[in-house]
């Protein structure tokens, strides 16, 4: 409905921390697939990738090299857009690029931004 409720985000947490892969790349492709059309292209997973980025802090490449090294490894057909059978196949048979991804929704920063908060607030 546009908004997450409590409940929806914790779901969502914990399928992230302790969901099987195939639950979690379902996820991730739902997360990159903005306008759910059931594809991903260039724009919804630069947009993406760049506010995870915000949110995690610097990585070893930008959002851009992100982004075009998703569709060079993945986009087997080259129309510009991954779906899902795409995305889970690509992602699952490239161990580096399920490192990345796993990495890119790490939360451990944020959550160490919200203890701090909640400690000196308290």
């Amino acid at each position: 409905d546009g908004f997450i409720d409590f409940l929806e985000f914790i779901a969502a947490i914990n399928l992230v921390i302790r969901g099987k892969i195939d639950q979690k790349l379902k996820w991730y492709f739902k997360l990159y697939d903005a306008d759910g059309n059931g594809c991903i292209d260039k724009k919804e997973l630069l947009s993406i990738f760049t506010a995870i980025q915000a949110i995690n802090g610097h990585t070893n490449m930008s959002a851009e090299e992100f982004t075009n090294m998703i569709f060079q490894k993945i986009d087997v057909n080259n129309d510009g857009e991954l779906t899902l059978e795409e995305f889970i196949s690509g992602v699952e048979r490239d161990e580096d690029l399920m490192e990345l991804i796993t990495k890119s929704f790490d939360l451990s920063n944020v959550l160490k931004v919200i203890q701090s908060g909640r400690r000196n607030s308290v």
